[in-house]
């Protein structure tokens, strides 16, 4: 079956029926999607993992046709890719494409000014660990759905989930990073989470541009209470410091504001701003 491109699904879509998908959210600027390769990357091989067939070519009609939209302000697009075919129950169709459904919405503030620092907490949502399904951004979100309901419960900012085994793996909807001397700490993602756009940005480019090492490790209380600082990071957020983490506070760092002005700063020549 061909790839199709729609604004809506039929009650049968197997991500409405069974999270059977992937997704991408970018941020779109005066025209211009940041960072669109990397969310392409990982978008074909979450689909690949998946066994979907997808041809590009919708995805990239999907992020044309809202830049087209937002050539003079701010927006949020998502693109989700639903394996077509398949009968009543779980198993797929073999050999078959992906739907491509896009929705967006105005950001709603200005895109390259940092979010106030932020005040988080340990969740009691203790994550799931799936290695076949490590790092994607799959469809099936329901860890995420009920941390961020507990955030808003909690009223604070985010929560941080851990792993069976006390490690932090990350927020309800980014990924973890800790700054100690002049070394940034993050989760692995080969175990549970979502390998993040912006997080692989900071790993492959943004740390040694900065004279960081950047490095995968297992974070525990005692990491935490040992950080010189501490932020989250998302495709849409940038990079927010971390100012409170249950009764950890931490002091504003110059390294990190360097850092995250540097981000930013990435991000408005992205958009040839």
């Amino acid at each position: 079956m061909p790839e199709q491109a729609a604004e809506s699904v039929p009650a049968t879509d197997r991500a409405f029926l069974y999270g059977d998908g992937v997704f991408e959210t970018l941020l779109i600027v005066n025209g211009i999607a940041l960072w669109p390769e990397l969310h392409l990357d990982r978008m074909i091989r979450g689909a690949q993992r998946l066994g979907i067939d997808l041809s590009s070519s919708a995805v990239h009609a999907a992020i044309a046709e809202a830049q087209t939209h937002y050539q003079h302000s701010a927006g949020v697009l998502r693109i989700t890719v639903s394996r077509n075919g398949g009968g009543r129950g779980y198993a797929p169709s073999k050999g078959v494409g992906g739907r491509v459904t896009a929705a967006h919405s105005d950001l709603g503030r200005e895109p390259f000014q940092a979010l106030p620092s932020a005040v988080v907490v340990t969740s009691s949502i203790i994550m799931g660990e799936q290695p076949l399904l490590a790092g994607l951004k799959h469809c099936n979100r329901l860890e995420q759905v009920m941390a961020a309901a507990e955030a808003l419960d909690r009223n604070v900012d985010d929560v941080l989930l851990c792993r069976s085994d006390a490690a932090y793996q990350c927020s309800s909807n980014a990924n973890i990073f800790l700054l100690s001397g002049d070394t940034l700490l993050t989760p692995g993602c080969d175990r549970s989470g979502v390998s993040g756009t912006r997080r692989r940005f900071i790993l492959e480019k943004l740390s040694a541009q900065q004279g960081l090492s950047a490095v995968e490790a297992t974070l525990t209380v005692s990491d935490l209470q040992s950080a010189d600082a501490m932020f989250i990071c998302n495709s849409i957020m940038g990079i927010r410091n971390v100012a409170r983490c249950d009764e950890l506070e931490f002091e504003p760092s110059a390294v990190l504001e360097r850092l995250q002005q540097a981000y930013y700063q990435e991000a408005r020549q992205c958009c040839a701003m």
